[in-house]
């Protein structure tokens, strides 16, 4: 059920066939990282509304916890991908000049 401030309220979508054809047009030309992100999303909707009734609060915190651990992983795992040869490509000397 769409929250009374929800942007498709404000674009007056409520079809639900209007509905996906804004996400698949949204996500049409995301580059792989974005389709992640988004397949991540999904996941984490479908696992709470399959919860929803059963989960507390302690446990949705608990769960969002975990989830939030596992992107700081991913995010740091990328940094470091992203900077493993920094040194060798930028040496100090060269930054001085």
């Amino acid at each position: 059920m769409p929250r009374s401030g929800c942007f498709l309220n404000a674009i007056n979508c409520n079809e639900h066939f209007s509905i996906k054809k804004i996400i698949q047009n949204g996500i049409r030309d995301l580059p792989e990282e974005g389709l992640k992100m988004v397949a991540d999303f999904v996941l984490f909707i479908r696992v709470r509304l399959a919860h929803e009734k059963d989960l507390d609060e302690e446990k949705m915190m608990e769960f969002l916890s975990k989830e939030l651990e596992n992107l700081s992983a991913s995010e740091t795992a990328h940094l470091e991908e992203e900077f493993e040869n920094y040194e060798k490509d930028f040496p100090i000397e060269q930054i001085r000049k």
